[in-house]
């Protein structure tokens, strides 16, 4: 037994100390050996494909290896507008054991000094770059000039590799009975693959708890493509403009210092020294390679020209930069893959908006392809609402709520907005209120710069016009504007300049800041949503004659109501915007300085005529414009709950801890300049309690405005309790207004001598109790 022992314990220690490096090392076959095999077809090109059988073969040539290789995979056909998270830039290498190393790009430490070599090299040293998979190669090329690797797993195994599509369900678990290769075709420096997946799934309805199995289908494009060896010229981003960025740490040889630096992701637009002289010059040049714009051949006529009109109107800012046919537009099926220097416009699978998809370089910020879905049904969902606050102006609406021209100028507005993405652009949500309310009126200044300064952060219409203006039909909708011009201009041109109109430059979205939120135009809000208020006024009670004007299909009383409804919602947009302005403020950077930022509060005047006007258009009294007989006859939607609601909504804007901080903040560093939050509560107290007087009898809408902001303002005390973090300055005063209201509330529970607003204030009590006072 011993003796078996002593066998066993030598076999294990011989396994541990043999090289398993050898037992890995698979001699591959020559190219004499690979050729000779039988049925195997070729098709040369930069990467040769073969296909022996079921079996795929990719050859490298050696100058490929170590370069940036572009790796995509879309669905090509199929009801999804899916693009693979995998896709990107990798690079092949020959490593160990006769093996090809598959390596993905990653940002790493740079030298700002690239001509010390040493600094280079110990950077390089430093760290080591993980291998992310690896091939074994199966034959050595002709004179050994290449190497070539099997894919046929690649293409066919959804869960990894080069063309990972595990995160989409749909593509998963494909069945292999109803899966394969199709075929490849040539591209230049590559190569794109043609398959087929298809998948059965089981879903159960879980209402009524039955299911069945759901059959999907879809072919996928899967390309491999060597990326040109010119490396793009960064440009370091700015304040002023928002593009989505690249962080690298930069070493500094000569001051001995390392900062982080941020550069723009931008498309690589290059020309020959000559020509650069000739864009110095003002000389708008074009680019050695142009961008494809592809657009799907089965996009219906009418919305393909909007497709073009809208990436046209940012054709005109690259110009103004110096470059001009920067784009290139096709439909032919050579140029529908997802390959370098192409945008794909899909028409399809895009039922909640436009999707958009942006490969770039990691390493460098340049952007590579991109992808596109778009639908005709993006353009539909705004109708209601530009036929709500355009409709005085624009005839083509009123005759027909679908009128194609009306939904071709939408969609290209919507293009040009979704075509930021692609540039990597960020919504610039300051951009519409730039622009005075006179400006936006005026045909002469829309001409010239439309309704807004950008076009990033989405699509609003020019609700400011007025019949009588003189504004033409095409100065209702945003385009490319001043702002993305100059945007343009600095990542793209040869300037430094900062923005050329005063204000027209980048803020992301803030809730805090009236002057940064979706939808709101112009720089005087409070006038513009008057205004805004008064045109649904007017139009409110047109709304029958209107729809009674339309074809049959469309002069329903459904219609009727519904617009009804939407117009209402409409007067509520305006009102929030107004009411935003009370303890708002605005933070912008200062261009000139260095990670700097200037806080604005709004001024005290405007906050209380904001106020001042929302006392009586809601708070104070039931707005009377708003009974209608279609909503009335309808029978579903009780117009005095609604205008309770929405009266509940917009003093909710008080119970934030943001709001409160900054009228804390604001009273500190204006002093009596400031509205304070003692004014705010002082006229909460006049316009929501009538001053809690105990002889004042209370409406039936005002005892349910009151009874909803005691229910709210109770539920907010107890979230925000000061153990949940409030700030101690904020918190201090909700708490003292809270109690203080809690007293008057109890005390007129009693003494109130209107029985109606008595039983209404026992009402709030019980609530605050409920809501507070019990959980404490």
């Amino acid at each position: 037994m011993k003796v078996l022992n002593v066998y066993l314990l030598l076999w294990v220690t011989l396994l541990f100390v043999c090289p398993v490096a050898a037992q890995q090392d698979v001699k591959p076959m020559t190219y004499e050996q690979f050729k000779e095999q039988k049925d195997l077809q070729a098709d040369k090109g930069f990467y040769t494909v073969y296909r022996l059988n079921d079996q795929y073969y990719l050859e490298i040539p050696t100058e490929g290896l170590g370069k940036e290789v572009l790796v995509t995979t879309q669905v090509a056909h199929g009801m999804a507008a899916f693009v693979s998270e995998a896709s990107g830039v990798i690079r092949f290498s020959e490593g160990r054991n006769n093996t090809v190393q598959v390596v993905r790009n990653r940002l790493t430490d740079v030298s700002a000094d690239s001509t010390d070599v040493c600094m280079m090299m110990a950077l390089k040293k430093s760290g080591l770059v993980p291998i992310d998979y690896t091939f074994p190669i199966v034959a050595r090329g002709e004179d050994g000039k290449s190497v070539i690797i099997e894919l046929t797993g690649e293409l066919n195994n959804p869960g990894s590799g080069l063309f990972n599509v595990s995160s989409y369900h749909w593509l998963s678990h494909p069945d292999p009975s109803r899966s394969g290769v199709d075929g490849w075709r040539m591209l230049d420096k590559g190569v794109v693959f043609s398959v087929t997946r298809g998948q059965s799934d089981y879903q159960s309805n879980p209402q009524t708890q039955e299911g069945r199995d759901i059959a999907a289908r879809y072919i996928l494009e899967m390309v491999i493509q060597q990326l040109p060896g010119d490396r793009m010229k960064q440009r370091i981003s700015h304040p002023a403009y928002g593009f989505e960025t690249i962080g690298v740490t930069e070493y500094d040889t000569k001051r001995y210092v390392a900062q982080k630096r941020e550069y723009i992701r931008k498309w690589n637009l290059t020309a020959s020294a000559k020509e650069i002289k000739k864009q110095k010059r003002g000389i708008a040049i074009e680019p050695e390679r142009q961008i494809c714009v592809y657009i799907d051949p089965v996009t219906p006529a009418p919305f393909a020209e909007s497709i073009k009109n809208g990436v046209k109107q940012w054709e005109k800012a690259f110009e103004a930069a110096g470059w001009k046919n920067v784009f290139r537009f096709s439909s032919d099926a050579k140029d529908a893959s997802l390959s370098y220097r192409t945008i794909l416009f899909r028409w399809g699978s895009a039922y909640n908006g436009i999707y958009s998809s942006v490969i770039d370089n990691p390493v460098t910020g340049e952007i590579l392809c991109a992808r596109v879905n778009v639908m005709d049904v993006a353009a539909d969902e705004l109708l209601g609402m530009y036929f709500l606050q355009c409709g005085l102006l624009d005839g083509r609406i009123r005759k027909d709520l679908h009128s194609l021209a009306v939904r071709q100028d939408v969609l290209t507005a919507q293009v040009a907005s979704a075509f930021a993405e692609v540039l990597k652009m960020k919504p610039n949500k300051a951009g519409y209120t730039v622009f005075t309310p006179a400006n936006i009126r005026s045909e002469k200044w829309l001409n010239r710069y439309g309704i807004t300064a950008s076009i990033t952060s989405g699509v609003t219409f020019n609700y400011l016009a007025q019949p009588g203006d003189g504004v033409s039909v095409k100065n209702l909708f945003p385009r490319v504007s001043v702002y993305d011009y100059d945007a343009i201009k600095y990542a793209y041109g040869n300037s430094d300049a900062l923005p050329s109109m005063r204000g027209a430059f980048y803020a992301p979205e803030d809730k805090g800041d009236p002057y940064a939120q979706d939808g709101f135009l112009s720089n005087d809000i409070l006038n513009a949503s008057i205004q805004g208020v008064e045109a649904v006024k007017e139009i409110y009670l047109r709304l029958s004659e209107w729809i009674n004007q339309l074809p049959d299909d469309q002069n329903t009383w459904k219609n009727v109501s519904d617009f009804t409804v939407k117009a209402q919602a409409l007067f509520q947009t305006y009102l929030t915007q107004m009411v935003k302005l009370v303890g708002g403020r605005s933070v912008r950077p200062i261009i000139k300085g260095v990670n700097e930022t200037r806080v604005t509060y709004m001024p005290r005047e405007q906050q209380e005529e904001a106020l001042n006007y929302l006392e009586s258009a809601i708070f104070g009294e039931f707005p009377e414009w708003v009974r209608v007989k279609e909503l009335d006859q309808s029978g579903v939607f009780d117009t005095d709950q609604m205008m309770v609601g929405l009266a509940e909504a917009l003093l909710r804007h008080f119970m934030n801890k943001e709001v409160m901080e900054s009228l804390v903040a604001g009273e500190r560093r204006l002093g009596e300049k400031a509205f304070t939050a003692r004014e705010l509560f002082a006229y909460l107290d006049r316009v929501v309690f009538e001053n809690f007087d105990p002889n004042k009898a209370v409406s039936t809408y005002k005892r349910g405005v009151q009874a909803c902001f005691v229910s709210e303002f109770a539920r907010f005390m107890a979230q925000n309790n000061i153990s949940f973090g409030l700030s101690n300055g904020a918190n201090g005063v909700y708490h003292a207004y809270f109690v203080e209201l809690a007293r008057k509330v109890k005390d007129l529970s009693e003494k109130h001598q209107d029985p109606s607003t008595r039983s209404n204030y026992q009402v709030m009590l019980l609530r605050m109790n409920r809501e507070y006072f019990d959980k404490q």
